[in-house]
């Protein structure tokens, strides 16, 4: 066979150049998702960082017209327990998109519109003996709750011991793909057992989630699928 005109390249010289475009937008895609959630979750631990921010945090900035939502604790005792959350969003720090639906007898958060989400949370542990005596670790663990079963998605843990500094904190994220109906629970476990030295500490443990563009497809119109 001989070489190919360049005025009329076959199939066969257009494929290695077809596959490239394919690969540099899908990895130009995911690097755009990735940043956006970096930069949200950037801006929002360093929003975290005051002690007093309960009282005067703005608003995080969440995507335009996505499902959204962030939650504070209202637990403060360090034990083993299912978290429960304020959701009334008259509250300072607290979102609520009327997509979601919160469950305040389960503590459970379920989404009504698939798609990928940035899921975050922080625990912050105030020291409220002194000196404290409780030595173990503090783990909480975010859960994605089916009805066929469930399966852990985040886990933050933070080590405690009468060496530790007055006040400890963590965070954790991930972005997690989400069905309709799924709920999230968050669950803490406590290895030594109640730590009763220990205290969350009021308005500064939050949990949230937000839907990423790109995530879910879109209908015909242009809009958000929402299932009710």
């Amino acid at each position: 066979m001989g070489p190919s005109d360049p005025e009329n390249p076959d199939r066969t010289s257009k494929a290695p150049t077809r596959t490239c475009r394919v690969l540099d937008w899908f990895f130009a895609t995911a690097l755009l998702l990735l940043s956006g959630a970096l930069v949200f979750f950037t801006t929002l631990r360093a929003n975290l960082a005051h002690p007093h921010a309960a009282e005067g945090l703005s608003a995080p900035q969440f995507p335009a017209q996505s499902p959204y939502a962030q939650l504070v604790m209202k637990d403060a005792l360090v034990q083993n327990q299912t978290l429960s959350w304020h959701n009334d969003p008259h509250l300072s720090r607290v979102f609520l998109d009327p997509r979601m639906n919160y469950d305040a007898d389960k503590g459970e958060l379920e989404v009504k519109v698939a798609g990928l989400y940035f899921v975050y949370t922080h625990l912050k542990l105030q020291q409220v003996v002194v000196p404290a005596y409780s030595q173990g670790t503090v783990e909480v663990f975010v859960t994605v709750v089916q009805d066929f079963g469930q399966r852990a998605v985040l886990n933050l843990s933070l080590d405690v011991g009468p060496s530790s500094t007055s006040t400890i904190t963590t965070s954790e994220s991930s972005l997690i793909f989400l069905h309709p109906g799924e709920r999230l629970r968050l669950s803490m476990s406590a290895t030594a057992g109640d730590f009763l030295d220990w205290q969350l500490v009021s308005g500064a443990n939050t949990f949230g989630l937000f839907w990423v563009a790109g995530g879910q497809p879109l209908t015909d119109s242009g809009t958000l699928t929402v299932i009710n």
